[in-house]
């Protein structure tokens, strides 16, 4: 049982409370401001007005009725709070049992039951860069998906491709004016974007250019076979070459089909929405009003414009009905950047198409846009395009560059790898930087970057959590070196009395699980993150200041081995929900 449920069935005893209602007390305990004021605080703000009675005073009578166990020491009044201090040899052979006798791994509870999360992240557009700016996307994506699929969700990954538009237009003007199959073989979706870029610098001083490539739009938009073989050759090798990050990246998607795949859903869909009434006309336009759905003033959703041409929007609306005919989804979830009146559009569009449908399921409350801020800042080496693939190489140059530095300055520390070793470890570190980087902050924070802070081996980064978890291994091999087991699964047996250092890692262990659950509720990965680095600055406080192996304490030393393995457990379990490789050697 965790302890702050342990806590809460006393609290619900002492109260006369049901005892279903141990889960609502236990999610009112916070922790006190030090360590010398106890291990957990009941603030009784909240009873005042039931009880009647002034919060120190409740806290007076609640402590006197509260009595010592196994668990609790002792409960004690301070103003309005009644504060807990715990038995810290049996809190912690419980903390250390939970993580390490979990067949699940730590952290990981059943929430979702199965239930489907579809979530909507990445989407670059073809025949054009996958740059540095798709990364947030991408990146806070998979963590979500991660995450999801952790608490027992059934994820869908869906990457809406953009590969329908005026763009497709440009490049297939320059390839019929410039196009060369040797370098479209050799150098793929680079040379398509030379030709788009071509092309659109050379309609800023020849407006025909644009009406030509509108046209060749048009005619793909109509099947013209030429025109449309053409637009699938580009949309493969453009897929390919994002599959090659994707996979540096170790990220998968179940579906890639984009714009062009929901086309022929829309007209249905625009039907639908004209039969139930929803839809009017305004100046030539096929329209929606949202404004009393959404409660404020804002422009209509158009599923159709006046030259008879549907709209973005319009396939969004047909994109989010297919998804609830194949998923039944608990949640659609977009992870897209500052389109929020955009997707407030669409699904209060949806929301008016379900009332005047009657539909059982009111499921576009399901719906959301989970947006992000900028970053800035960014910029590569030759000060050129940032391309993602060009950030991913200068990252993992640069992190070879710093363990090479250290290596010189103290082999000791950090010893000498074998090139192949060096390599992975490079990448690995380069990647941990801008990923973490990427949630160290809240997502819809703006963030500059900066490349000597991401890649340092202390403060807030990405390469300080990979240090932190080598740290551990490398007492592992100690341990091994001096013939002593690793922990077993079991809850291991714990002196009389414990270090304040350990004592407050013992503490921050407890909330991985919770930290997990935040990122989930709130759709922020850096609840995960900001726990990670909370956890490796407590476990670096211990690792310098207790000594972990120490042959004349073999109870102490088996009992720090196993609060290093819980550590180690909960780190890289977490570091994985970031996509972040935990690393043995550093």
């Amino acid at each position: 049982m965790p302890i702050a449920t342990h806590i809460a069935q006393a609290l619900c005893a002492a109260l006369e409370y049901a005892p279903e209602r141990a889960e609502e007390v236990a999610r009112m305990l916070t922790a006190p401001p030090g360590l010398a004021m106890g291990d957990f605080a009941f603030p009784c703000f909240a009873l005042a007005k039931a009880l009647r009675a002034p919060p120190p005073k409740i806290a007076a009578d609640l402590a006197a009725r509260l009595q010592p166990d196994a668990l609790v020491a002792k409960a004690v009044a301070q103003g309005p709070y009644v504060n807990f201090f715990l038995q810290r040899p049996e809190a912690a052979r419980r903390v250390l049992g939970a993580v390490l006798t979990d067949p699940q791994g730590p952290g990981r509870r059943d929430l979702g039951g199965g239930q489907v999360v579809v979530l909507d992240f990445s989407a670059p557009n073809i025949a054009k860069p996958f740059h540095f700016g798709h990364l947030r996307s991408t990146n806070l994506g998979a963590d979500l998906a991660r995450i999801f699929a952790f608490l027992g969700y059934r994820v869908v990954r869906r990457n809406y491709i953009g590969d329908w538009g005026t763009q497709f237009g440009f490049v297939i003007y320059a390839w019929q004016k410039w196009g060369e199959i040797a370098l479209l073989r050799e150098r793929a979706i680079d040379y398509l974007v030379e030709l788009y870029v071509r092309a659109y610098r050379e309609s800023e001083t020849d407006p025909g250019v644009r009406e030509q490539a509108r046209l060749l739009f048009l005619r793909l938009e109509q099947g013209d076979p030429e025109i449309t073989s053409l637009w699938q050759q580009f949309r493969e090798l453009s897929l390919a070459g994002f599959m090659k990050t994707y996979q540096r990246l170790g990220i998968s998607f179940d579906s890639y089909a984009g714009e062009a795949a929901v086309n022929p859903l829309v007209e249905a869909t625009i039907e639908r929405f004209l039969r139930a009434g929803v839809a009017e006309q305004s100046q030539g336009a096929l329209v929606v009003q949202v404004s009393a759905v959404i409660g404020r003033e804002i422009a209509p959703l158009m599923l159709r414009k006046s030259d008879g041409a549907s709209t973005y929007a319009a396939r969004d609306c047909a994109e989010a009905l297919d998804r609830w005919q194949r998923y039944g989804f608990a949640a659609n979830i977009y992870v897209v950047s500052r389109q929020e009146d955009h997707f407030a559009q669409v699904f209060a569009a949806l929301t008016r198409l379900a009332e005047a449908e009657g539909w059982e399921h009111r499921w576009p409350a399901r719906c959301e846009n989970v947006s992000f801020g900028y970053v800035r800042g960014m910029s590569t080496r030759k000060g050129e395009a940032v391309w993602l693939e060009a950030v991913l190489d200068e990252a993992r140059d640069r992190a070879r560059r710093i363990r090479e530095e250290k290596s010189a300055a103290n082999p000791r520390a950090f010893p000498a790898l074998a090139n192949g070793e060096l390599d992975a470890v490079s990448e690995a570190v380069g990647q941990a930087a801008l990923l973490y980087f990427d949630v160290s902050a809240r997502r819809l924070s703006d963030v500059t970057f900066d490349w000597d802070t991401v890649l340092q081996f202390e403060g807030n980064t990405g390469p300080y959590l990979q240090y932190s978890h080598a740290r551990m291994c490398g007492i592992f091999r100690r341990a091994a070196a001096q013939g002593l087991a690793a922990p077993d699964a079991t809850a291991p047996e714990m002196p009389a009395s414990l270090a304040d250092e350990e004592w407050s890692l013992l503490l921050v262990l407890r909330g991985f699980g919770p930290a997990v659950e935040r990122a989930a509720t709130l759709r922020e990965p850096h609840e995960v993150a900001r726990y990670l680095h909370e956890l490796a600055s407590a476990y670096n406080v211990f690792y310098n200041n207790c000594t972990v192996i120490d042959p004349a304490d073999p109870l102490t030393t088996r009992a720090r081995l196993a609060l290093v393995a819980a550590c180690r457990a909960v780190l890289a379990t977490g570091l994985g929900l970031l996509g972040i490789q935990p690393l043995e050697t550093m």
